[in-house]
């Protein structure tokens, strides 16, 4: 997981293999998300991207 700029965001990043989960919630948030002013990294962390429920391929 890393915080990288980009059009004068900060944005989080999370590893490859890995989605961006709220700690608070544990909302998934998925693999990249817009930090806003007062936002910070600590309140995210990576869990491998297996956690996603699978899509339903019989639609």
């Amino acid at each position: 997981m890393e915080i990288i700029n980009e059009n004068n965001h900060r944005v989080l990043v999370a590893s490859e293999g890995h989605v961006l989960q709220s700690v608070t919630d544990g909302f998934i948030v998925g693999p990249r998300l817009i930090l806003g002013k007062e936002d910070s990294e600590i309140h995210y962390h990576e869990v491998p991207d297996s956690y996603l429920p699978a899509e339903n391929s019989e639609e």
